[in-house]
């Protein structure tokens, strides 16, 4: 459900917002860069954004140690808890991420303690701190951006609600504001629009703020022409892939190259963020075509669960459904781009997901997404009560880890859970033989590794191959 439908909005030219999900967090950060083209208001906001940076890096260079008074004052000041309000960034199960703790903080004063000695000793772009270390990426510096800024997006928030009359509730918001001079966050009491489905805030954001990447990142920074060099004494070609350990020695050797580079790119006419039409990724139009097809082909004849064999029932009907839908009712397009490229294995997880949501919650059976279990999280967890469970692979049939997710994640997921049935479903996205090998040999290693394992292990092979219009078809021979 999106914040649109949970409040009944018709939007008008003045919605600028993004329509965050009520129960996912969707994929896209606040890229700070983008806010120079955002019209005066947000361009305040960069600025203020700098300013607190500015500070930081004043802290961190009158630090003499951690302990310090300078030292510990900078730290709080960059502890950016992640922002639940917001509904984005990298958080799988809902929308409450881990968020950028003590742990980050400290990574950000190093970040910053770095720039300072390569003599970058006032911050232009906090970008520049990402780019200079290892451990500070998109989420990062969004989550910055959020919680430096978030009075703003609160007075942006109740704008919108006023323009559409949505009753506002008292929440006490962390970091809702920050002083400064006295190292302090504030959290307040504010007036904002409940998430019907948490009951938390909703804080919006325009759209044409959100990046899957920030314009200004370490992949492109070792691409540019300014890098040539670089790349020639290292062999590689541009978009040849380089670990981001590397590109961030270069920066840290080069900082001069990472400014005037910034720079550059802050001037350029441009610049332009997320394209939610193309939606490359697929985070954003996951929900709408699969919820719809689900409300218009219910699953009838079934009870909610009470037993294993019926939430295994249950679940492979469900399946069955999504079978059809990426099949014959063009599903497969969600999980591909127009120019016949394949979206990210995530975005099959989505549509999934927005599939599985409005079915199963008329079972009173619970759909968690990407749960930590063990070594890794899980694709979904299935369960109605405590004790009934199952648990969801999903793998292109062209993954290089294809089989391990079969014969060794699956397995080790199940025993972490200590669940009894696991589904894998195979997607086929090419026409190649390897491809069709994979899916010809699947029910049989299926087979052989529920034996080996001593677990029940179910499949689904679906054909997410895009399909040609009928009315481009060949008409057979008569």
């Amino acid at each position: 459900m999106r914040f649109s439908t949970a409040f009944a909005i018709t939007r008008t030219k003045a919605d600028d917002w993004f329509d965050p999900h009520m129960t996912v967090d969707t994929k896209l950060f606040i890229d700070p860069l983008l806010m120079l083209m955002g019209g005066k208001r947000w361009v305040a906001a960069h600025d203020e954004l700098i300013d607190h940076f500015v500070h930081c890096y004043r802290l961190v260079s009158k630090a003499d140690s951690p302990t310090s008074v300078s030292g510990k004052a900078a730290r709080r000041m960059l502890t950016f808890p992640e922002p639940a309000e917001f509904g984005l960034g990298y958080t799988a199960v809902g929308t409450s991420g881990s968020g950028s703790g003590s742990r980050f903080a400290e990574q950000m004063a190093d970040g910053i303690a770095v720039a300072i000695a390569r003599g970058l000793t006032t911050p232009e772009h906090i970008e520049e701190i990402g780019i200079l270390n290892e451990g500070i990426g998109p989420d990062r510096i969004s989550d910055a951006a959020c919680n430096v800024l978030k009075h703003r997006f609160i007075a942006y928030t109740q704008a919108v609600a006023k323009r559409h009359e949505i009753e506002l509730d008292e929440h006490v918001v962390q970091n809702a504001r920050v002083f400064v001079d006295k190292a302090r966050w504030s959290k307040d009491t504010v007036l904002l629009p409940t998430n019907p489905a948490t009951g938390g805030p909703v804080i919006l954001v325009p759209e044409r703020l959100l990046n899957n990447l920030p314009v200004l990142n370490a992949d492109d920074w070792f691409d540019s022409n300014i890098n040539e060099d670089i790349r020639t004494q290292m062999n590689v070609t541009i978009g040849q892939r380089v670990s981001k350990s590397n590109i961030v020695d270069y920066a840290r050797r080069y900082p001069d190259r990472v400014r005037k580079w910034a720079r550059e790119q802050s001037s350029r006419t441009d610049l332009h963020g997320y394209d939610f039409g193309d939606d490359k990724k697929g985070v954003v139009g996951w929900d709408k075509q699969p919820a719809e097809y689900a409300s218009t082909h219910p699953i009838t004849g079934i009870a909610v669960p009470t037993n294993q064999q019926e939430l295994s029932t249950l679940v492979g009907k469900m399946l069955e459904q999504f079978r059809h839908f990426i099949e014959d009712q063009r599903g497969w397009s969600l999980l591909h781009n127009a120019d016949g490229t394949e979206k990210p294995e995530e975005a099959a997880q989505l549509v999934f997901l927005g599939m599985a949501q409005q079915y199963l919650r008329l079972f009173n059976v619970e759909l968690d997404r990407e749960v930590e279990l063990g070594r890794g999280p899980v694709d979904f967890k299935v369960a109605s009560g405590s004790k009934i469970r199952l648990l969801i692979e999903l793998k292109k049939a062209h993954n290089g880890k294809f089989w391990n997710g079969l014969s060794a994640q699956l397995p080790s997921y199940l025993k972490s859970d200590d669940s009894t049935e696991g589904w894998f479903v195979a997607l086929r996205y090419r026409n190649n033989k390897a491809s069709q090998a994979r899916m010809n040999a699947l029910p049989g290693v299926v087979a052989s590794c529920a034996q080996t394992i001593g677990k029940t292990i179910r499949y689904s092979s679906i054909d997410a191959r895009p399909k040609e219009s009928a009315s481009n078809q060949k008409p057979g021979p008569t």
